[in-house]
């Protein structure tokens, strides 16, 4: 049995119809269900008889009664279903079936543009999740050492422009670099940052290889799938190899003078140094085109 985590269905449907040269994605029946009812029932007696006052002053006179029961019963259901008889689980079954039987899934040595698959430990990552974890300040009283750690911070920034401060500044600067709450800010500023490069996504990374997933193909929350990096099942993908880090992104951005060059690398190498700076990628890792993403037990 499978555990999706991840299924882009346009990108198996497209594969699938390239192997059975054509296939219906999807075939939808609506059904539609109505049912109302009404009743109704009304009646009145009307009873007559005599009233005796007293037995010494006797007068007869007439009475009646009208009972009325009047009651409505409306029972209206409607139901509407869309069933989809191409179902996305089966599809995915269909495809590995068909791929594993002309042998067209590698399993080691990738190189661009091969279908691939492996299997490992899950790491993920959601930048607009990070930044928020990383903002300490609202908790920051239940910390201990945050707040020795903001008042050495706010120190640095109003003496690191002062000539006379100079021995105070590199002081704090090494007490800083050294403090482990430091690591929380660079993290904060640095998935602030990046939350504006790759919006809506997550980053995944599984042994050698790292995927961007579109989160309209996610299938479980960004919370879940962090808890999800904490067991110890290995997880599958199924994907294409995009490309291949072959050497180690240099900080230095003075290559990339040409205004052609700063157009077409500036976003990736950017993002190359960051997310290598830590360790999220490494030279020799595979950039995929993820597929699907699922746990099989």
């Amino acid at each position: 049995m499978k555990e999706i985590i991840y299924l882009d269905t346009n990108l198996v449907n497209s594969l699938l119809a390239q192997l059975n040269s054509g296939l219906i994605t999807k075939l939808v029946n609506e059904d539609g269900e109505s049912d109302a009812r009404t009743e109704g029932s009304t009646e009145q007696a009307t009873k007559k008889g005599s009233v005796g006052i007293s037995a010494l002053l006797k007068a007869e006179g007439d009475y009646s009664s009208t009972t009325i029961d009047n009651y409505n019963f409306v029972f209206s259901k409607s139901n509407k279903n869309l069933v989809e008889t191409a179902l996305d689980d089966y599809s995915l079954d269909l495809l590995i079936n068909g791929l594993e039987a002309k042998q067209l899934i590698k399993l080691t040595d990738y190189k661009d543009g091969d279908l691939i698959s492996t299997s490992g430990e899950l790491t993920a990552f959601n930048f607009e999740q990070l930044a928020e974890a990383s903002d300490l300040e609202e908790i920051g009283f239940m910390l201990p050492g945050y707040d020795e750690f903001k008042s050495l911070r706010s120190e640095y920034s109003k003496i690191k422009d002062k000539q006379k401060y100079l021995a105070r500044t590199k002081d704090i600067q090494k007490e800083l670099e050294t403090n482990a709450w430091n690591n929380f800010d660079i993290l904060k500023n640095m998935s602030a940052y990046l939350k504006k490069l790759l919006p809506e996504t997550n980053l995944v990374k599984i042994n050698d290889t790292f995927s961007i997933l579109p989160l309209e193909f996610l299938r479980v929350q960004n919370i879940q799938l962090s808890f999800m990096q904490l067991g110890k099942r290995k997880i599958k993908m199924l994907g294409i190899c995009s490309s291949t880090i072959d050497e180690q992104t240099t900080n230095d951005l003075s290559y990339m003078s040409d205004g052609n060059k700063i157009i077409k690398h500036a976003p990736t190498t950017i993002l190359s140094i960051m997310l290598s700076s830590f360790g999220v990628i490494n030279v020799g890792d595979h950039l995929v085109r993820p597929i699907a993403i699922y746990f099989e037990d």
